[in-house]
């Protein structure tokens, strides 16, 4: 059984509201079950669905960015009204689709049940951040976060790490089609050698993290024994002995490969970095540093450390680890809530309409999400680093970024048919976090929208 922290009598928010702010999407209309710890983690596996058909699968993304780049070959040769034609509708579709993932992305966060789980989906997608860098190849974040992130939430670090790692998307990002080994057949006919970035990646954001204890000559060898794995819009996902390097390589005190290279042998050092002390170490202080504060209390973080490696990986043994324990919610809201986060949470707190969002045209999703997403700082599909989004309030409190917040939020309480009345609306959207500053403000609003765009737009409001 999960430990429900009972509200104590000096405690200002209710576990009901904290648990919505900080580990779910958002506050919405009363009537909604009452959350705590237990709740949240019972919330997992029925919210995890499955794989949503809006979503575009790799193989339909790489047939298609095939095609575009044999019709933009063609072109060069020659001019051809038919093909022209083609490259248009191909570049529609990708735009159009793009826009569909947006739309389905939102939703999923605005309108869960509870939202544990998709702000969870969205840790692991910044844990494992990746994109496909333009050129035939539009798009694919979306696609890399359906298929190898979302399947994996209620499992093993073990399961996710290898989906994630050996994605097509993150090969593609993390240039692992330039490495090859220096001894391998074309290593030596070609004079090719090592691309360390994913190797590096792996290391040092993804599984032991940057206080891991490896060294350069650790990146290298895991360099070397990731020689193999390629991509091709031909082929898709391949494993390339020709470019592998052969024989046996020593990380970490143990050997890995031999003759001949094969992928177990890379999925053997991938499942060995998972379950590392080192892992488990990085893996809770960053969950925490997510979801409660960036510095969680250190009890907190060894806790879910020990019970993430007694339990052999498992990710529902680490997440009830995290809210078991009085460290998940002590502390104080103090984190920023994303962009999308905070219109998730707005349009939740507004009772929208699912078809609001869901029926948009690519037209009005533009304007109404994309836009104003990549205003506040986080432009869909795109990640600034291998790093991700950053964790800290600095990364999002920019003045562009709260100037956008505040033009979107206002524009939100505009377009619902009527605005409800801002004194009964903070108490919706805020429930007992709401200051009675705040309080004061929206009920001395001139109109019912600018008091709703007030409340929306507030610190208090994009605090998690």
């Amino acid at each position: 059984m999960l430990h429900c922290i009972d509200d104590g009598p000096d405690k200002m928010i209710s576990t009901h509201t904290l648990a919505a702010i900080r580990f779910g999407t958002g506050l919405g209309p009363v009537g909604r079950t009452a959350l705590d710890g237990a709740i949240l983690w019972d919330s997992l596996q029925p919210e995890s669905g499955g794989h949503d058909p809006s979503i575009i699968p790799w193989d339909t993304r790489r047939a298609r960015a095939l095609e575009r780049r044999d019709v933009q070959r063609a072109l060069r040769d020659a001019e051809d009204p038919a093909l022209s034609a083609r490259l248009q509708e191909l570049n529609r579709k990708d735009r159009d689709d793009t826009f569909t993932e947006l739309r389905t992305n939102m939703a999923r966060l605005a309108f869960a049940p509870v939202g544990f789980f998709e702000r969870l989906v969205r840790f692991w997608a910044n844990h494992f951040a990746a994109q496909s860098r333009g050129g035939v190849l539009r798009a694919g974040r979306a696609t890399q976060i359906e298929e190898a992130i979302r399947p994996n939430i209620t499992g093993s670090f073990q399961q996710m790490l290898r989906a994630a790692a050996l994605h097509p998307v993150m090969l593609l990002y993390l240039d692992q089609n330039a490495s090859v080994g220096p001894f391998s057949r074309v290593g030596r006919r070609r004079g090719r050698g090592l691309n360390e970035n994913l190797a590096r990646e792996l290391l040092e954001l993804h599984t032991l993290g940057a206080s891991g204890g490896y060294t350069q000559d650790d990146v290298t060898q895991v360099a070397r024994l990731l020689t193999g794995l390629a991509v091709s819009l031909e082929d898709g996902f391949t494993f390339e002995p020709r470019i592998a390097e052969p024989g046996l390589l020593e990380i970490f005190g143990k050997r890995y490969g031999g003759r001949p290279m094969t992928l177990d042998h890379i999925i053997e050092l991938l499942d060995d970095l998972a379950l590392r002390p080192e892992t488990a170490q990085h893996l809770a202080s960053k969950l925490a540093q997510h979801f409660v504060s960036d510095s969680p209390d250190p009890q907190l973080v060894a806790h879910m450390s020990a019970s993430y490696l007694h339990s052999g990986g498992d990710l529902m043994v680490l997440y009830r680890a995290m809210l078991e324990h009085p460290g998940a919610w002590d502390a104080p809201l103090s984190k920023t809530r994303a962009p999308s986060e905070m219109m998730a949470a707005a349009i939740r707190a507004m009772d929208v309409p699912r078809d609001m969002v869901t029926d948009l045209t690519s037209r009005q999703t533009r304007f109404f999400l994309a836009h104003p997403m990549e205003a506040m700082g986080e432009p869909f599909e795109q990640v600034p680093s291998p790093a991700g989004y950053g964790e800290s309030a600095a990364f999002w409190v920019t003045p562009q970024g709260l100037a956008a917040r505040i033009d979107w939020a206002m524009d939100l309480a505009q377009r619902v048919p009527e605005a409800p009345d801002p004194r009964e609306f903070v108490d919706i959207a805020m429930a007992d976090a709401a200051s009675d500053t705040l309080r004061r403000a929206a009920s001395g609003a001139e109109t019912r929208a600018q008091g709703v765009g007030l409340i929306l737009s507030a610190p208090e409001f994009n605090r998690r």
